[in-house]
């Protein structure tokens, strides 16, 4: 009988336990379950809340989730000083990992400076190169880059254009100073093979009634224009959509990066395809690496680019992302 007692009496004691671990905590924006880990990363990027970083950002949250660790997120919508500001608030604070997006050369540099000072670094999204041809792991320092190849994938959209029976090739910059939509459009000339002009409307999200008056006049101009990559599923259905119909134009329309909207439209035949690059795993997958870099010592990417793309979504697969997407985890 006294055995039993004790049995029983140990069996509590285990249920007190694992009722004492499973309570959760919360740090920065993203809920942290604790675990046992007091992991503390700083997720630092250019996004701006939009359709591409509402996803990122919920990949990092269940991550953080998942993972039982806190993330402090920052988007600083394309601001360059306010991205490297909060580069340097994440030094002071002195965190276990840092996640940037390199938007520019800039960025790049204050994220250099912030794995000198011994914050393990992984960047994620624009996975490119410097002037002086280093890829931005080597030349920043990071353990790797989450993110898809920017000139491959536009390689990618420029053949596909060019299958569908595109001749002449207007590519839409949305954003001056980033050097991955550039890059973007670089491999789309190279995987079109035929005219490509490049359109730069610098901040075309925030100033959408004057970026869709200058494209559509473009579209007017130049009638010989059947071919549209949008680098943005905003600027593909806000504002190259609304230009194309303007100028009574039959060009096609591609993308870079889903929405609901997007998928629906390549479903009705409004949008040929859309590039995707997950940008839900660019959020999820730096916290997974972070958390067993400093649990383990594991690296991942041999110091070169994890690709979460590209891939392709059209009318073939657009039903089976679809419902994902309205989940918000693509």
């Amino acid at each position: 009988m006294s055995r039993i007692r004790v049995v029983m009496g140990l069996a509590a004691m285990c249920l007190v336990a694992v009722a004492c671990q499973s309570g959760t905590s919360s740090s920065g924006t993203s809920p942290a379950a604790a675990s046992g880990s007091s992991y503390r990363f700083y997720f630092v990027t250019h996004g701006d809340n939009g359709t591409f970083w509402s996803v990122v950002q919920k990949g990092e949250s269940q991550a953080a989730s998942d993972l039982g660790v806190s993330v402090n997120y920052q988007g600083s919508n394309n601001d360059d000083n306010q991205e490297c500001q909060f580069i340097s608030a994440a030094v002071t604070a002195k965190p276990d990992g840092l996640v940037v997006s390199p938007h520019s050369q800039t960025v790049l540099d204050c994220a250099k400076q912030a794995a000198g000072q011994g914050i393990p670094l992984i960047l994620i999204n624009n996975c490119g190169t410097t002037s002086g041809g280093q890829s931005y792991i080597a030349y920043s320092g990071a353990l790797t880059c989450v993110g898809q190849p920017e000139t491959a994938a536009g390689q990618q959209a420029g053949v596909r254009l060019k299958a569908d029976g595109g001749h002449k090739l207007l590519c839409v910059i949305h954003e001056a100073t980033s050097t991955s939509l550039r890059d973007r459009c670089a491999g789309a000339k190279a995987g079109f093979g035929g005219s490509e002009e490049d359109l730069v409307i610098d901040n075309a999200k925030s100033n959408v009634a004057s970026a869709t008056a200058t494209l559509q006049a473009k579209l007017s101009a130049d009638k010989s224009i059947d071919a549209i990559l949008a680098l943005d599923p905003d600027v593909a259905k806000n504002i190259v959509e609304a230009a194309v119909t303007g100028a009574s134009s039959s060009a096609k329309i591609a993308t870079f990066d889903i929405s609901t909207g997007v998928i629906a439209d390549i479903q009705s035949g409004k949008i040929d395809f859309a590039i995707d690059q997950q940008q839900y795993l660019q959020g999820y997958l730096p916290i997974v690496f972070l958390k067993l870099y400093k649990q383990n010592a594991n690296t991942v990417g041999g110091f070169d680019t994890v690709k979460s793309g590209p891939g392709i979504v059209d009318k073939t697969n657009a039903s089976t992302v679809a419902s994902l997407a309205g989940k918000g985890t693509r």
